[in-house]
């Protein structure tokens, strides 16, 4: 492993656990603020005082990722795969697939486990979906008298399932390339015995690349879904009357 390689694999741990303990910090600020604000209504939430309590053990961090990340520059660390095209495992498997003359069993095999796994994953995530427009569709579990309250039952319920049915379906993509690997040295195999008996393959066309893989689908449809369940459910109306209160009062028809 090269140094180059050692830095930007510490500069992007670095930058992780940044994430991770500011945004646990900014979570433990809110929610002891709001407790306080229960007990002291007159009481803030966010001051100067607390944040300055609250970040001033990650600032090292923060000064330590900022050195780091100036020293990268000064010495021209960069990644040298950056500019390398992405290895396609369902391309490379088309264009060796396209060059074989009749298709073996191993490769009718592993074709089939791509499209069983594929199937899997899907039915997999749908699964996982259920619980979660089942209680968005429940207008009672959006209370407009506890917003806090409606926030965190949301966040209970939606980031659990939805983690599941994401890791599944990821799960599933891993299986599936695998057996799109198996094809691919099934092919080569069966090619290269075509090759040693004078088959020639006819000319096919060339294999196009998928748009849109499976995490970005499976992100459509959950944003999709949250916008037609927010319709049903009245979260719709409720924003777009708030945004008319706000609207009439900024320009003081309210």
């Amino acid at each position: 492993m090269t140094r180059s390689r050692i830095y930007l694999i510490m500069q992007a741990a670095l930058c992780v656990l940044l994430v991770v303990l500011l945004s646990v910090s900014a979570v433990t600020i809110y929610r002891e603020g709001a407790a306080r604000k229960a007990e002291h209504p007159l009481e803030s939430i966010y001051t100067r005082e607390i944040a300055a309590e609250k970040y001033a053990p990650i600032a090292p961090l923060f000064f330590a990722a900022i050195g780091l990340m100036i020293a990268g520059l000064v010495l021209g660390v960069r990644d040298e795969n950056a500019e390398k095209p992405v290895g396609d495992p369902e391309l490379k498997r088309d264009l060796v697939v396209a060059r074989v003359s009749q298709p073996s069993d191993d490769m009718r095999v592993a074709r089939s486990g791509q499209k069983r796994w594929l199937l899997i994953g899907w039915a997999a995530f749908a699964l996982c979906m259920v619980p979660v427009f089942i209680y968005l569709l429940n207008p009672g579990h959006f209370p407009l008298a506890d917003l806090e309250g409606m926030f965190y039952g949301l966040i209970r319920v939606l980031i659990p399932w939805t983690a599941v049915g994401l890791g599944a379906l990821a799960l599933c993509s891993g299986m599936r390339e695998r057996c799109v690997l198996r094809e691919t040295e099934a092919a080569q195999a069966q090619m290269k015995t075509e090759k040693e008996a004078g088959v020639k393959p006819e000319p096919k066309a060339a294999p196009r690349r998928k748009s849109m893989g499976g995490l970005q689908i499976a992100l459509v449809v959950i944003a999709i879904g949250l916008i037609v369940a927010g319709v049903f459910n009245g979260s719709a109306r409720d924003v777009l009357y708030k945004a008319i209160n706000i609207c009439t009062e900024c320009v003081g028809l309210g």
